[in-house]
């Protein structure tokens, strides 16, 4: 799965190349951009699901009336004849509950992929292969005293963010190793480009001078590369205000979104309730660990997100269900019903009348109910020997003067 992940964000790198380009490399607005872009291009599988929705909104009443007869069982077996009837009604009308899922799972790998770009901007945007990351990060590493191992990726944004500065830049040009001593990553990464270590540490001089970086700061002062876990101070708002957008776009979305029968049921329960602010909370905590240009990406991806859901809702209105839909629904289910007992009750009179018209048969002809004919060998006829008696006599005398006759 990485690897194809690693295949789309490949792909996908040269949109955020771009991005950065029109912003001017400021990151803020090439983050938005590149969501923009990317919602853009995702819009016909979110058509694709609001449809789905519309049409599941149009079927309601008759979920609703089917939901009612059994409203007052609460067995597993009334539960059970309920969801086979509802399944009955979906795939009588056409509707296929995966309709709705399918494109959000095409979706998936693209959203993940789109974090490997936005983590690793030396590669994606600065186009650094993997080998001069290596010598880059581990210069990184011993001149600013950053060694940690576990946030590789989140270090990967602060090497982006300290090379956007020239002095910065000229010191680790200066620390860079002059003896081949670099890291086994890189030397792997590296595979043949280190037979000749002078002239790849002169081509890569040349292309940390030449290169340009983006911008990770907000007008001179937020800094998008830092993590709030390690400058906590007022940086901490980052995920509590990653969590309120998080959380009041979830709940506006809800209002232009249609949901379920299904859905409204278990948001009754408190748990369901809970798992509202799961995600949101999550996201909070990850913004906490990882360096805030994350946390502004998922900022905006929400956004657009509710923006998109209220273009679909105007584009593609779901219909409300009234109490005049579910009477006539309720009506219809009764109609239906009544005729599958009718057809149920006329199906037992026949099957009645045909065992009265076989009794009746059998006694007339004496032939006991349920008398099958033998069939086989067996029930051949053969011809009986005729009995010996006067007949065979009378035929032995004439057989006896023929004889007599014959010898005279």
């Amino acid at each position: 799965m990485s690897a194809i992940l690693g295949y789309l964000a490949e792909g996908l790198k040269y949109l955020m190349i771009f991005c950065d380009w029109i912003s001017g490399q400021h990151y803020w607005i090439s983050l938005f951009l590149f969501a923009l872009i990317i919602k853009l291009v995702l819009f016909p599988f979110g058509i694709k699901q609001q449809k789905s929705q519309q049409k599941l909104a149009k079927l309601r009443p008759k979920e609703e009336a089917i939901r009612r007869k059994y409203r007052d069982d609460n067995s597993q077996e009334a539960m059970r004849k309920m969801n086979e009837e509802i399944q009955a009604m979906y795939r009588e009308e056409k509707y296929s509950q995966f309709g709705g899922c399918l494109p959000l799972l095409l979706q998936m790998p693209i959203l993940f992929s789109l974090y490997y770009i936005i983590q690793n901007p030396l590669h994606y945007v600065c186009r650094f292969g993997k080998a001069q990351i290596e010598v880059i990060m581990e210069t990184f590493h011993r001149i600013t005293g950053y060694a940690s191992a576990s946030t590789y990726q989140n270090l990967t944004i602060k090497a982006t963010s300290f090379l956007s500065d020239v002095s910065n830049r000229q010191s680790l040009i200066n620390a860079l190793p002059v003896d081949g001593s670099v890291p086994t990553g890189a030397v792997n990464a590296a595979g043949q480009a280190f037979a000749n270590y002078g002239e790849f540490r002169a081509d890569l001089i040349t292309q940390l001078s030449e290169k340009s970086y983006p911008d990770f700061k907000i007008f001179g002062f937020v800094d998008l590369s830092v993590t709030p876990s390690e400058q906590i101070w007022w940086y901490i708002l980052i995920p509590i205000i990653t969590f309120g957008i998080l959380l009041l776009t979830a709940k506006l979305q809800k209002k232009f979104t249609y949901q379920p029968l299904s859905a409204e049921m278990q948001q009754k329960n408190f748990s369901m309730k809970l798992m509202e602010y799961m995600m949101p909370a999550m996201s909070a905590v990850f913004a906490f660990t990882l360096p805030s240009a994350l946390a502004l990406y998922w900022i905006y991806q929400n956004i657009l997100g509710f923006g998109q859901q209220i273009i679909l809702s105007k584009m593609f209105p779901t219909p409300k269900m009234t109490d005049a839909e579910i009477k006539e629904a309720l009506r219809e289910a009764d109609r239906q019903e009544y005729e599958r007992k009718k057809a149920e009750e006329k199906r037992k009179k026949e099957i009645l009348e045909e065992e009265r018209a076989l009794a009746e048969t059998s006694r007339a002809t004496g032939v006991p109910e349920g008398w099958v004919e033998p069939m086989g060998p067996s029930s051949v006829k053969k011809d009986a020997p005729e009995p010996k008696g006067k007949k065979n006599k009378g035929i032995d005398r004439a057989e006896m003067k023929n004889d007599k006759k014959d010898d005279g």
